[in-house]
């Protein structure tokens, strides 16, 4: 691998310039987005954290997901209705375990249509609140009833919030901004004293990323813009003010999209996409669990959940 230090190029986690290219550049196989070719992946020689570079403007972002992205309200079908609902109830559980303000104000980045919110429970017990970048899903969850900002959470107008949110999430998130230090550092203005942060993304150097390389489902191409370690990811959490950090791995269903890339990418398999996934999904899931579960057991898991305090 050659190594090119450029001073315009630097690293969003550690801001180190010496940097290089990803040998084996990862495509969009789940929506095939033009503007993917604009851009590539800088591997940080420092942190060992990978980033799209150049990096994209907002209007370029937007670009970046079409409107039958997954997250944009495509119905789940029963079976999978009634796991996203069972994982809301013990996440509402774990969100009410980390604070023990009632009724607790969470804010969510990435709020989408709000169905986490509502699987989770509108009671007495929760106070919601977001930023969604889609403007029709935002209005969706003001519609039901929720304080939805429209617009990303580098746009989001926090003036009168600063200091008031008691849980601040970030589901699968901070891998798609800008800028991830300023992100945690607006992240940890907005909470109150002791508030916590928490949140999911990727990890690099997990059984995953090592055997499916440019197919490996973390990278998400082009929309993923940073991809932490474990250690670049504590790093810049205690770069941005925060403390008591922790990060644990996650089971999760990545193997099954990495699969799925390499009988696209790789073997050229005809499979019809619907919000990124094809309609032999539910088997793909169920044939990776084994390697979900053990990568989970060994800590070599594809995806790790941390939780900081301000």
């Amino acid at each position: 691998m050659t190594t090119i230090i450029a001073n315009e190029i630097s690293c969003p986690v550690c801001r180190a310039t010496d940097s290089s290219d990803l040998p084996q550049l990862p495509k969009d196989y789940e929506y095939q987005v033009a503007i993917a070719a604009d851009f590539g992946i800088r591997v940080c020689n420092a942190c060992r954290s990978e980033f799209v570079w150049p990096r994209p403007t907002l209007d370029q972002m937007r670009r970046m997901y079409p409107d039958n992205y997954y997250a944009y309200g495509t119905e789940m079908g029963s079976f999978w209705q009634l796991i996203y609902n069972m994982w809301c109830r013990a996440e509402a559980k774990r969100m009410l375990s980390l604070c023990t303000k009632r009724p607790l104000h969470l804010f969510d980045i990435g709020a989408g249509d709000c169905r986490r919110f509502k699987a989770m429970g509108v009671g007495e017990e929760f106070k919601f609140s977001g930023v969604e970048m889609n403007e029709e899903m935002a209005a969706a969850g003001c519609d039901a009833g929720f304080d939805i900002s429209p617009g990303t959470f580098e746009e989001f107008d926090q003036t009168g919030r600063a200091g008031t949110v008691d849980v601040l999430t970030i589901n699968h998130v901070i891998e798609h901004v800008t800028d991830p230090g300023e992100t945690m550092r607006k992240a940890h203005s907005l909470l109150a004293d002791d508030g916590v942060f928490t949140g999911r993304t990727p990890k690099l150097a997990s059984t995953g990323h090592r055997y499916f390389g440019r197919y490996w489902s973390g990278y998400h191409f082009p929309r993923h813009l940073q991809l932490f370690s474990k250690e670049s990811l504590e790093l810049l959490l205690h770069k941005s003010g925060f403390r008591e950090v922790e990060i644990v791995e996650e089971l999760n269903l990545f193997p099954a999209l990495s699969l799925q890339n390499f009988l696209l990418g790789k073997l050229g398999l005809p499979l019809s996409l619907e919000g990124g996934h094809s309609r032999i999904w539910t088997l793909l899931v169920f044939l990776t669990a084994p390697l979900s579960i053990f990568d989970y057991l060994f800590r070599r898991s594809d995806c790790m959940i941390f939780v900081a305090r301000k």
